[in-house]
């Protein structure tokens, strides 16, 4: 079947019409005629997998990575189009939250479009002859794309990558599952996490591997991960087991298994954003929810006279602690739990205001409706996934007048995007 590709919608599929019938397909550009193959035909559209590109979009470009459909599959646009490809899915996506008078919605370009990520994770391929490091194929977890180097990391990180897959040419390990490697753009070194079925392996593994991993290399650490069920086990298996990050004035420590923002440069648009609205109220009482290694706490701590940050893992607790020593930040407390478990101590502490930084499900439902009962004077919530952001900013929508929505592309050449919203509380009704 042929078809004219209309747009791409959130996250990222191509959309057609087949005589009036929305199509979905995984690829297609504005404008391009394609030939589609269709997997599912439901009532009301059909999905669909493109076979081949009839007449090309003199936007499509070469993709830099054969496995891009894994990794980013928007290299194959280029960076222009992708910025107005996500601002429409924006527009779209907050549509109904303005009334007539709509604040333009602006998109932050990454200050990199290649390059930028400081963390990678990938899977062995032990099956293949000879075993290869891999991306899973879109969809499937038994299908691999082997990955030599991977244009949205550094030229280090790729090195490393090179020598995993001359590694795996000898002995099989079989009950390796995945390695991680993450970056530190300030110090320039590695971490990397190596994942096993048992700790047996790892052992055997570090003693046989190291010397050629640590040859020559800005290799930091190495740490191993066994995971039964949902309990995590890590263990140090070489040199230091976390990183340092600076951004801002601010460093942060953190672990092979913490949260961190995988674009630091774009981080910083994000607090300079939040520091405008902050501006008039300054220094302001400051609550950082869903807060990981206490990211939004401590490069506002300027801005506040005291912070309250809530976090629930155990392993980002950790660093947190860690991170307001390492940067004598004393007018933070730790509260440790679900954000939604402390829902009283929120509302005494008073807040003018508070940074909510979710994770993709978005916020707990009792959390929304105690901040629309009691509306502390702003909320400045960044979100990874827009159609959960939409749901809850509905909801704030009842006490809280919407400043303004902001994305920020901290995801180049793929689908994904953070946007920020910025809340005002509305003044009470008499």
């Amino acid at each position: 079947m042929e078809l004219c590709v209309e747009k791409i919608v959130y996250p990222g599929r191509a959309l057609a019409r087949a005589e009036g019938k929305i199509v979905f397909t995984d690829e297609g550009l504005p404008g391009e005629l394609v030939e589609v193959e269709i997997l599912k035909d439901k009532k009301n559209y059909a999905e669909a997998r493109t076979i081949k590109i009839l007449e090309p979009s003199a936007d499509r470009q070469l993709p830099r990575c054969s496995h891009y459909q894994a990794c980013s599959p928007y290299q194959i646009m280029t960076y222009d189009l992708e910025l107005k490809t996500k601002q429409a899915q924006l527009l779209e996506i907050s549509s109904g939250l303005y009334g007539s008078d709509r604040p333009p919605l602006e998109l932050i370009p990454s200050p990199q479009i290649y390059g930028y990520r400081n963390k990678i994770r990938l899977s062995f391929n032990w099956q293949a002859q000879p075993p290869f490091v891999a991306y899973h194929e879109p969809g499937s977890m038994a299908s691999f794309l082997p990955v030599e180097s991977c244009a949205l990391v550094s030229d280090k990180v790729n090195a490393l990558i090179s020598r995993f897959n001359t590694l795996l040419r000898g002995e099989p390990h079989p009950a390796l599952r995945h390695l991680e490697i993450r970056e530190s753009f300030w110090s320039g070194e590695l971490l990397l996490l190596l994942e096993a079925a048992d700790e047996d392996s790892l052992e055997r593994v570090a003693r046989l591997w190291l010397p050629a991993l640590t040859m020559d290399s800005p290799l930091a650490g190495v740490v191993g991960l066994v995971q039964e069920g949902r309990r995590k086990f890590f263990s140090r298996l070489y040199g230091r087991e976390y990183l340092e990050e600076k951004v801002g004035p601010v460093v942060f420590r953190y672990g092979a298994g913490s949260f961190f923002q995988v674009n630091p440069p774009q981080l910083e648009k994000v607090v300079e954003k939040i520091k405008q609205h902050l501006q008039p109220q300054t220094p302001v009482k400051l609550i950082d929810l869903y807060a990981g290694l206490g990211t939004f706490g401590l490069l506002l701590s300027g801005s506040a006279s005291e912070i309250m940050a809530i976090e629930s893992d155990p392993g980002n607790i950790f660093f947190l602690k860690k991170n307001l020593r390492l940067n004598r930040i004393q007018h933070l407390v730790v509260a440790e739990g679900r954000s939604e478990d402390w829902i009283d101590e929120i509302l005494e502490f008073r807040a003018g205001a508070l940074v909510i930084d979710p994770p993709r499900k978005g916020m707990a439902e009792e959390l929304v409706e105690a901040l629309v009962s009691h509306p502390p004077g702003l909320v400045f919530y960044l979100s990874c996934n827009p159609t959960t952001l939409a749901r809850d900013l509905k909801k704030f929508l009842q006490a809280y007048e919407l400043l303004e929505i902001t994305g920020f592309d901290f995801f180049p050449r793929t689908p994904h995007l953070e946007t920020l919203a910025v809340l005002k509380a509305r003044p009470p009704a008499h």
